[in-house]
């Protein structure tokens, strides 16, 4: 079972291991790490957290696509829908960038009516949560979690039913040969953002 952010998120936010949506741009979107956190209602309905932490422009060769790139990660993920068509079960999307820890920070904040919606198991009533994580051979690996990780051979999180909050954090690997932080186009952008607002 592919899971939410493999599949939402799907390893290529733009070739993008950002957000799931497989743009195909000169360059690549990736992240440095991700965070997942979900909070559950009784009914299994519940909001979600996604923050793709450190923001990349990748390419296989030395080709500098970074600023086509970051316009597209403005253009796309910021202040377009293509996260909300990709995934219809998302709700109430907020999305936002910002700088933290001298790192180039995306998240999404969202509402879902089931927890397919991010891809979330739960066999029947009974059973624990479970949210797959990925092999040591994807792109995604597990760095944390409030739950229980099965092994490298059963690459799942486990959370006992009733659990409420649900927190993964995984790493991105990637062996792309030419990397680029968008941090100083963010800078610049939102420098002329702010401009705007006096």
């Amino acid at each position: 079972m592919p899971s939410v952010f493999h599949t939402l998120y799907r390893p290529a936010l733009f070739c993008l291991i950002l957000a799931g949506i497989s743009f195909l741009l000169n360059g690549c979107l990736i992240v440095g790490s991700k965070e997942y956190r979900i909070t559950l209602r009784p009914d299994n309905s519940g909001e979600a957290t996604i923050r793709f932490i450190d923001i990349l422009s990748e390419a296989d060769d030395t080709a500098d696509v970074s600023q086509e790139d970051f316009r597209q990660l403005i253009e796309f993920y910021l202040q377009g829908n293509q996260l909300e068509k990709d995934n219809p079960g998302f709700r109430n999307a907020k999305k936002r960038l910002y700088e933290e820890n001298g790192l180039l920070v995306g998240e999404i904040r969202f509402t879902f009516d089931s927890i397919q919606t991010v891809r979330v198991f739960q066999f029947n009533p009974t059973s624990p949560y479970m949210y797959f994580v990925g092999s040591p051979l994807s792109s995604e690996q597990l760095i944390e979690s409030n739950g229980s990780y099965g092994r490298d051979w059963m690459p799942v999180v486990f959370w006992p039913r009733g659990t409420k909050e649900l927190y993964v954090k995984t790493r991105v690997v990637s062996d792309a040969l030419y990397q680029k932080s968008l941090l100083p186009f963010y800078r610049e952008w939102a420098g002329r953002q702010k401009s705007k607002q006096h």
